[in-house]
């Protein structure tokens, strides 16, 4: 992971992170150039797929773009960067457009020669190192010479110069109940050779989600943080509030950066890895201004739900966005894994979500039953057809104009779930629907997925392009227009 990346103790002041956020700039982006790995870790965010990856020429355009939006650092993830063929060109690149560098690596391929080159292109490294005992980093790691491989690297980068007074570096640990009772040294150890700590829950992604075994009880995170920060005041002179996702920044990245992975997709970081837009496909300043989702986090003291809108440390912390994504498919929704919401866990969103009270219809015009997901400006939609349909003709069969209607409750639903927690409600009108093909007959028992998406805006009047599936063959198709009240908050 890299919620630590240029977090704002870490360059950035609260000020610059509200500046850029209102201008929808940049101060940093995350970008992928491989998901290639040697490592397998039981806790990786990433998935496997490696086929149509963005070529050299399509990764220096986004770093332009990214530059030209006023982006002051790229952050390298990956895959592993280092086992990347063109890295030290990438790297090369972005200093020639005026910009740092930080790569967050596993240590493989950081010989002596590769330490001094990262060093002379004044890189940042963070290196991965989750345990110093040897056991349980190779498992921490899921190959058996992890532990190899990472303090070969660390000796390397450290006879190059960094750590100390020499160059900045990193250590990157995730916090599980392998390594939970070793932190706190670890801390003290890298403190004392002038090496940051970037220590991190795990978000509940990948293949963490079947790993059981390495989670950690939020108490027992709370309690950690509050350590290392007593530590911290004590030894170092650094005082800091503990909060998630990280032990001494904050992370309210998606106020100033976005993540983009190496297929071109761009999404608010890799814990909400839910795409807003493909660069190849749209330039990164037009996706970024068109997203709704974008816009919700920025604007997260508006727009958060559920307890963490009430925390009193709500102004600088938000919790994990990836962790309430992941954990309840809400990017909005208040983090579970956050200890302040410990007994709160009733008052958090969780979808799917049943339509009851989210939109106005009521049965027997009731045409949708639950909300199963949210995206970029749309969402998927259960109805299950039963007897009680007043669309139904004589033979059992749906009538077209009932298409009509679930596509428009569809587009209810998904605003209703996004304004329930304002005062008032914006109240929606169906206006008019074009272009609408039924492709086959749907019966009373057929299970419908409705995926409603806007198609443009035009000041109080949305057009929303609906697809009726069922099993993943579409039953229907077509346009709605609608016009929309203003919402107050």
């Amino acid at each position: 992971m890299s919620c630590h990346a240029f977090c704002d103790e870490a360059g950035f002041t609260l000020e610059e992170i509200r500046a850029a956020a209102g201008a929808g700039q940049l101060l940093t982006m995350e970008i992928e150039c491989s998901r290639v790995c040697n490592f397998q870790c039981p806790y990786c965010y990433q998935d496997v797929e490696t086929e149509n990856e963005l070529t050299l020429d399509e990764l220096r355009q986004l770093i332009v773009q990214a530059r030209d939006l006023g982006a002051k650092g790229i952050i390298i993830l990956g895959g592993e960067p280092m086992i990347y063929p063109h890295i030290f060109e990438i790297i090369g690149f972005i200093r020639e457009q005026g910009m740092g560098v930080e790569l967050f690596t596993n240590g493989s391929n950081i010989t002596a020669e590769n330490a001094q080159r990262l060093l002379e292109l004044d890189v940042k490294v963070v290196l991965k190192m989750n345990s110093l005992d040897a056991d349980r980093q190779n498992l921490l790691c899921g190959i058996p010479n992890a532990h190899e491989v990472i303090q070969a690297a660390f000796e390397n980068l450290k006879q190059a110069g960094y750590g100390g007074s020499g160059k900045s570096m990193a250590v990157s640990s995730v916090v599980s109940a392998v390594n939970i009772d070793e932190l706190e040294a670890m801390w003290k150890w890298l403190r004392d050779q002038q090496i940051d700590p970037y220590f991190e829950m795990i978000t509940p992604q990948g293949t963490a989600t079947g790993n059981d075994w390495l989670y950690v009880e939020p108490r027992q995170i709370e309690e950690l943080f509050t350590r290392l920060s007593a530590l911290d005041e004590k030894r170092f002179g650094e005082g800091w509030k503990p909060q998630p996702p990280l032990a001494g920044e904050r992370c309210m990245r998606h106020q100033f950066s976005c993540y983009v992975d190496a297929l071109g997709d761009v999404m608010p970081c890799v814990g909400v890895n839910l795409p807003i837009g493909n660069i190849r496909n749209r330039p990164l300043k037009r996706i970024l201004h068109d997203s709704e989702v974008m816009e919700d986090l920025r604007n997260h003291l508006e727009s958060i739900k559920g307890p963490c809108a009430t925390c009193d440390d709500r102004e600088g912390c938000y919790g994990c966005r990836g962790a309430a994504y992941q954990l309840t498919g809400d990017y909005l929704a208040s983090d579970p894994l956050c200890w302040k919401n410990i007994g709160k866990e009733a008052l958090i969103d969780h979808l799917p979500m049943p339509a009851d009270g989210l939109i106005p219809q009521q049965p027997p015009m009731k045409m949708v039953d639950s909300l199963l997901s949210v995206g970029e400006q749309k969402a998927s939609v259960e109805t299950v057809i039963d007897e009680s349909c007043i669309f139904l003709d004589e033979d059992g069969c749906l009538e077209p104009v009932a298409f009509v209607e679930m596509v428009a409750q569809s587009a209810a639903l998904f605003n209703g779930f996004r304004t329930r927690h304002l005062e008032s409600d914006p109240a929606g009108f169906l206006l008019g629907a074009k272009k609408f093909k039924i492709h086959e007959t749907v019966r009373i028992g057929d299970r419908l997925v409705t995926v409603a998406s806007k198609d443009a805006e035009f000041g109080a009047f949305t057009m929303v392009n609906g697809t009726v599936m069922r099993d993943g063959v579409c039953m229907a198709e077509g346009q709605i227009k609608i016009y929309h009240e203003e919402a107050s908050a």
